[in-house]
């Protein structure tokens, strides 16, 4: 009989554990049973049934940590359907626990669960009964079982936020609160459960694909577990590879297979192509995606079992060697042996109820960061491993993945059961996930060696026991992780943390950087960005408030106003108002109103946001001057709505630093700094495969509209770099806007802007903005006077805009496309007012 799978989804409810009775006797009383949705949470559960407020308003968040600190019972019955009876293996499967759990199945105990990252399989050949059956989980206290573990083993150390038993506790971190996150320790089957029945099934498949140096051939290992569920003469694996064309490239049967000690078999094999299809990222070229299919077959060639993966062939290498002309060494991907700029955003979980995330509302998000041109997403280890979904779309769209291994921000153990259990959790992750040619590392923490290192906890020397060591997360990230990604997925380069470099953490000249000395520590300017250099930035940001029909999804009106209550406990940040507001008063006028306030946030976050885009492609500066190869904002999204760095917000509404960000990863940009000596330098980016030759048109203007002064000059930039272009005129005493407009041919190619700052200074006349509204949903836009931070909202809540949160210089008609806004729709336009 071919493999069945059957979901178990329905006829699930839960209730408050009685710690005083035996489950045997609180599973049968009918006492405070309430529906629950699999895969789903206890608090969503809750919620649906008006038991609780919605932690994402006003201030409800304190009012439900109870759910966390008690245990809970759930309960299914399911009837054994007739084609089952016949197999003769049947298995629970089970994909997530989150955290401590304990299955029964008929009364009897069948497993225990202490990672919500590790599958269970369990076979239930005897104990599923024919008719019907009943499934039973309990479900411990998260926080409870932490605080034991910790009077066990010792409190250690963890920073910035949560409690410290966390470390102990294989569960997302950020569940017990970040700095942008509320806490809500989530408890439930948070992934899906289903039963199996089989007579042969595959097992930790493994595709591993290797592309030549040359590009011209490609090999495809495959390797496979088989468990068959009796001795069977002529079993056989049928291996097909199809090409993105869905032509089958290469089939062959293996009837050889390798017996192994457990009774189970398995087998490898290895299939070559010529002149493969490159996968490609995003702006770079195409995603062609080939299919292997694994037929696990009987004797007479009926199907046991199947499996499949989508592959995409491409070449990856994690380039670090020194620099002849400064100190340290590069650290950029070469994908198909053409370097590439990664600019992009961490990604944090989209929600704090992640069941409740459809496959939907993935896609939107990573198609809004692919529509950003962002070429490679974070997957930040205080998170989850994400959904599948996620991967596959990243894949389809071109979009890099740094997936992070889930730890972050402490110092995690290194005890044996937690070894064993990082181990299973790592292995079902790497086994999961590495057919995705959108990953590109595996990154073993988030900041554990960068605060570690300032607290003298760390030293890169130390040769003994590093599990006896405060720091013995290293055992972890320095042996234990690599070992497993070596054997599971050889082709992928695996990175301690994040940062790391080398000799000590955060360093500037190795490895990747965390830029956070705007911000947090010193709060330096951000006009500082482009100093503050890294080899590839990791991490930075600004915060802003989202926009305002968000801010009305979870406060009262009363409630309404700048750093209310309600504000401001949705600005997890420590001293989050506060170092707002001194960004705020370093750029612009004090903000009385709610509408003024958000909009002044949310250009700081934008004029933050592209100085250090701006400053740091600059100095990508080709073969053997890659000096920053990368910038990824912290961070892209929300899990809850907030005040925090995200640019789009929990409701996937982007934030004007969205189109600011869009703009300056576009692929051909040009950039203006301020420099000594009353100049202003220029420099242009071409990310495309071809030398581009553009002509560069130059305009003074002032304040008042004025045309003091216009130039061209022409130049040719070379492909997938910056090129430094002449020095212009610019006084930075003098009120006066400079504008400059990049051609190839006649076509405008890029645009920016350059501004006296800072802005609260600067006496704005009106700009006397012009606004005409096209029959397709184009709008047209002309300026009087200079006008700064242009921004376009509507009453219309699904309006997509081709740009905003742009500068409009006197003499030129701007063009900004539209969809959703209807003739009835109502247009506001704002800007930078004094």
């Amino acid at each position: 009989m071919k493999r069945l799978d059957l979901p178990l989804t329905n006829n699930w409810f839960l209730k408050e554990r009685d710690g005083s009775l035996p489950v045997e006797q609180d599973v049968v009383s009918e006492q405070g049973w309430l529906p629950a949705t699999v895969p789903g949470t206890v608090q969503q559960a809750l919620l649906a049934a008006g038991r609780i407020p919605d932690p994402f308003d006003g201030l409800h968040e304190k009012e439900v940590q109870w759910v966390g600190e008690r245990d809970w019972l759930y309960r299914c019955t399911f009837v054994l359907p007739d084609d089952y009876q016949a197999a003769e293996q049947l298995a629970l499967q089970f994909e997530g626990l989150d955290t401590y759990a304990t299955v029964w199945l008929n009364g009897v105990e069948i497993a225990h669960s202490e990672n919500m990252f590790v599958p269970l399989y369990v076979n239930v050949t005897d104990s599923v009964r024919p008719g019907q059956n009943e499934l039973w989980i309990v479900f411990e206290s998260a926080v409870r079982c932490g605080h034991a573990l910790e009077a066990e083993y010792g409190k250690r150390i963890i920073w910035g936020e949560g409690d410290s038993s966390r470390v102990y506790v294989r569960k997302a971190q950020y569940h017990y609160g970040w700095d942008w996150g509320p806490v809500l320790l989530t408890v439930g089957p948070w992934r899906a459960i289903s039963l199996l029945a089989y007579e042969g099934r595959l097992a930790d498949v493994l595709c591993q694909p290797e592309v030549a140096a040359d590009l011209a051939s490609a090999n495809i290992t495959i390797s496979a577990a088989i468990e068959l569920a009796a001795e069977q003469d002529g079993v056989s694996c049928l291996l097909q590879v199809y090409d993105p064309q869905q032509v089958c490239v290469s089939e062959l049967t293996l009837t050889e297979l390798s017996a192994l000690d457990n009774g189970s078999y398995r087998f490898q094999a290895q299939v070559q192509l010529d002149q493969p299809q490159l996968w490609w990222p995003r702006g770079h070229g195409a995603q062609p995606l080939y299919r292997v299919l694994i037929t696990l077959q009987d004797s007479q060639g009926s199907s046991l079992d199947q499996y499949q993966a989508r592959l995409g062939l491409r070449r990856l290498e994690l380039i670090q060697q020194p620099f002849a002309d400064q100190a340290g060494s590069s650290f950029y991907f070469e994908i198909n042996n053409i370097p590439v700029f990664c600019g992009g955003a961490n990604w944090i979980p989209a929600d704090s109820f992640t069941p409740r995330i459809s496959s939907e509302r993935y896609r939107q998000w990573v198609q809004m960061a692919a529509d950003a041109n962002i070429a490679m997403l974070r997957v930040w280890g205080g998170g989850i491993y994400e959904e599948d979904v996620f991967y596959e779309t990243c894949d389809e769209l071109g979009i890099l993945v740094w997936q992070d291994f889930m730890f972050a921000c402490g110092m995690y153990p290194a005890l044996q059961w937690f070894q064993d259990s990082v181990r299973a959790e790592v292995e079902a992750a790497v086994r999961r996930l590495h057919t995705h040619p959108s990953i590109a590392l595996w990154c073993g923490n988030n900041e554990d060696y960068m605060h570690s290192w300032p607290m003298g906890h760390y030293d890169a020397e130390f040769e003994g026991e590093l599990t006896s060591i405060t720091f013995s997360g290293r055992q972890l990230y320095e042996h234990l992780l690599p070992e497993i990604c070596a054997q599971l997925d050889p082709q992928r380069p695996y990175w301690r943390g994040s940062p790391y470099g080398g000799s000590f953490a955060n360093n500037p000249e190795v490895g990747d950087q965390h830029v956070w000395d705007v911000w947090h520590g010193p709060m330096r300017r951000y006009q500082d960005y482009p100093l503050l250099k890294g080899r590839f930035v990791s991490e930075f940001g600004m915060q802003a408030l989202p926009v305002r029909s968000t801010i009305e999804a979870f406060t009262e009106p009363e409630e309404r106003y700048p750093l209310s209550r309600t504000l401001e406990h949705h600005n997890k940040a420590p001293d989050g108002s506060r170092r707002l507001a001194v960004y705020l008063s370093d750029t612009v006028r004090n903000a009385s109103d709610l509408d003024s306030y958000i909009y002044a946030t949310q250009l700081v976050q934008s004029e933050a946001l592209a100085a250090g885009l701006r400053g740091w492609r600059r100095l990508w500066q080709g073969p053997g001057k890659e000096y920053v190869s990368g910038a990824l904002i912290w961070q892209i999204n929300d899990c809850w709505p907030v005040t925090s760095w995200a640019m789009v917000d929990y409701y996937l509404r982007p934030k004007p630093a969205y189109y600011t960000v869009r703009r300056e990863l576009a692929p051909i940009v040009v950039g203006l700094a301020v420099q000594p000596e009353q100049q202003a330098a220029v420099w242009a980016v071409n990310d495309t495969h071809d030398a581009l030759d553009v002509r560069l048109v130059f305009q003074w203007w002032s304040l008042e509209g004025t045309l003091l002064n216009e130039q061209q000059a022409a130049y040719t930039l070379s492909p997938h770099q910056a090129t430094e272009l002449e020095a212009v005129a610019f006084d930075v005493a003098q009120e006066y806007v400079l504008g400059v407009r990049m051609y190839q041919e006649d076509q405008v190619i890029a645009r920016t802007t350059l501004w006296p700052e800072p802005f609260k200074y600067l006496s704005l006349p009106e700009p006397d903005i012009a606004l005409e509204r096209g029959a397709t949903g184009t709008l047209s836009l002309q300026a009087q006077r200079p006008a700064k931070g242009v921004w376009l909202t509507s009453d219309a809540e699904q309006v997509t805009w081709s740009d905003n949160m742009f500068d409009l210089l006197p003499g030129e008609t701007y063009h900004v496309t539209t969809t959703g806004l209807a003739a009835s729709s109502t247009l506001q336009v704002d800007w930078l007012r004094s």
